[in-house]
């Protein structure tokens, strides 16, 4: 049945785009059906709208860690609208490839969601695949940036520097250190290609 209903909703979208466009589509619309098919069938959402951390039996949007914002905004290693850098962690030996490579420490930096706002997508899994990292669900605030934006939020992604983020302009951040070496190993294929980091220019 499930099969059908995937067949049906390709050809459905093939009338209306192009063919590279239609598979996209029909991966996704297949995805939503395997992951949680009543769910998808019965309520009146759209098949972004499934792909969450419960859903997900395995893959990185069960470790309990948060999505990198190059993989959410475009690829910019930047805070994404309506989110504002809320604190930082060091990792202190960084050996991957990626951003940061022979640098020693790398510094996750965490854009929380702005107060009264809403992240576009809620709670989810990064480009709705269970095998990304989770997007705006952890509640939590290390706390050392912008200390005038009152609260906890979740947090919607993280972006990494080189350099300390109490040295950054517009980060607003002071230098109270947190370290956690556990995260080193994390990385993103959208963070090797870049040479620099770049701001935030999130809604802070």
């Amino acid at each position: 049945m499930s099969e059908r209903l995937a067949r049906g909703a390709g050809a459905l979208l093939e009338r209306r785009f192009s063919r590279r466009g239609v598979l996209g589509r029909a991966a996704l619309v297949g995805s939503a059906l395997a992951v949680a098919p009543l769910r998808y069938l019965l309520r009146p959402v759209s098949a972004w709208a499934v792909i969450g951390p419960g859903d997900c039996r395995k893959g990185l949007c069960t470790d309990g860690y948060t999505a990198f914002c190059c993989e959410i905004n475009g690829g910019a290693n930047t805070c994404p609208a309506d989110t504002y850098v809320a604190g930082w962690w060091k990792c202190s030996d960084y050996l991957g490839s990626g951003l940061c490579h022979g640098d020693g420490p790398r510094y996750y930096v965490d854009c929380n969601r702005m107060p009264g706002r809403e992240f576009a997508g809620g709670c989810k899994c990064a480009l709705d695949s269970c095998a990304y990292r989770r997007v705006d669900c952890n509640r939590f605030r290390y706390g050392q940036c912008n200390t005038q934006v009152i609260g906890t939020t979740e947090v919607a992604c993280r972006v990494i520097v080189c350099e300390h983020p109490a040295t950054v302009p517009g980060f607003n951040c002071n230098a109270t250190e947190k370290t956690d070496n556990t995260t080193c190993k994390h990385d993103a294929n959208c963070l090797k290609p870049l040479v620099s980091e770049l701001l935030p220019q999130g809604g802070a």
